[in-house]
């Protein structure tokens, strides 16, 4: 009897510990589901909006019994623990999220778990090639972003919006000093996407999708320097994403450059008026997002499938559009309450690849700003 009930203890404890990939690799979905549910538990490193995606994963706990921790940490700190950590038996992270353009910086064969493609249900309807950055099935797109102009209804009426590089030249003539944007990357992207968009409208001969940058490259794009340079004294170099929109708010410019979400986002909280209003230029503006993915040598393997299928289905994504404005990464999810329309998403390319992505920005600067 001693020796039945130890038998049997041992194999409970056995289901509950952690299985490493080639066993879930031979795993039905309903296996790994009660797989995690016995693992218990899952670390979500996440690196914006942790307040709210802690409110925002009870109803994955609720729904699943897996508790979730999502830790204090920045995004270059995050992917700085995944590299230091990729060569132990077992790392701290069981879901990492990850921008686009981080999928350049490693090898998600020899980094991430998978190809989850073939692994979480509906898999292989989801994006997994994002801002340039190819997850090879790896790393599937859970937050989708678009650059945008915001702007004051009170304002400026939207007939009057400029929407060619023409019309954005006569509106800096006539109203100098009512767009701002950020020029420093460091304040966020609204600002160089901006600036990106006119340099690839004035200079379409360049390979922004290859990201080579040479001295002789660099030369060909003195004609998007010139143009901002002439109408230096036109618009305003505002200090970061946040002081933009906050000027904006506060009557002090008719446009800003901006992000669909974060827009979304302070107007959920009730920091931006829900009548600021966003478009996208016919010349475009550059969108991305991010992705989640499993470090090969996450402890909690079967929890984090889980975390992944839930945040990138559509009853999640349609949940992440209304609450914070995201755009949607799963074709199953209503994105009807997004804020801008599926005409203007249509004009939306993938930002230049680094490092000419990078160079763009330290040209506007170097051109344009220090003159």
């Amino acid at each position: 009897m001693l020796k039945k009930l130890t038998v049997m203890s041992m194999a409970a404890i056995a289901l509950a510990l952690p299985v490493n990939a080639q066993e879930i690799n031979t795993m039905s979905w309903d296996q790994i589901v009660a797989q995690a549910k016995k693992e218990g538990q899952v670390s979500w490193f996440q690196w914006y909006f942790q307040d709210r995606f802690r409110e925002q994963i009870k109803a994955f706990e609720t729904e699943t019994g897996i508790k979730v921790t999502i830790p204090d940490g920045s995004h270059d700190a995050n992917l700085a623990k995944l590299l230091a950590e990729k060569d132990r038996k077992e790392g701290d992270i069981d879901v990492i999220s990850l921008s686009g353009g981080d999928l350049n910086k490693l090898k998600p064969e020899q980094v991430l778990f998978g190809p989850i493609n073939s692994i979480i249900p509906g898999g292989p309807k989801l994006r997994y090639k994002i801002e340039g950055g190819d997850s090879k099935g790896y790393a599937p797109a859970f937050w989708g972003n678009q650059s945008v102009i915001a702007y004051n209804p009170d304002r400026i009426k939207e007939a009057d919006l400029p929407r060619t590089l023409e019309q954005f030249s006569a509106f800096f003539e006539k109203n100098p000093n009512e767009m701002g944007f950020n020029a420093a990357s460091a304040g966020g992207g609204s600002g160089p996407a901006f600036i990106e968009s006119v340099t690839r409208k004035l200079v379409p001969d360049v390979d922004y999708a290859a990201g080579v940058s040479n001295p002789e490259i660099l030369k060909k794009l003195s004609p998007a320097w010139d143009w901002f340079h002439q109408r230096k004294d036109q618009f305003i170099i505002t200090a970061s994403n946040a002081d933009s929109i906050t000027r904006l708010t506060s009557g002090e410019f008719m446009m800003v450059a901006s992000w669909e979400d974060f827009v979304a986002g302070l107007q959920k909280k009730g920091e931006v008026p829900k009548t600021i209003k966003v478009y996208v230029p016919d010349f475009g503006l550059p969108g991305g997002g991010n992705v989640v993915s499993i470090p090969a040598n996450a402890k909690h393997k079967a929890a984090a499938l889980v975390l992944v299928n839930w945040l990138t289905s559509g009853k999640t994504q349609t949940s992440f559009s209304r609450e914070f404005g995201s755009a949607p990464q799963n074709p199953d999810a209503d994105s009807s309450a997004a804020l801008l329309p599926q005409a203007d998403l249509a004009k939306s390319f993938t930002w230049a690849v680094k490092p000419l992505g990078d160079d763009l920005n330290k040209q506007f600067v170097e051109n344009v700003t220090l003159k």
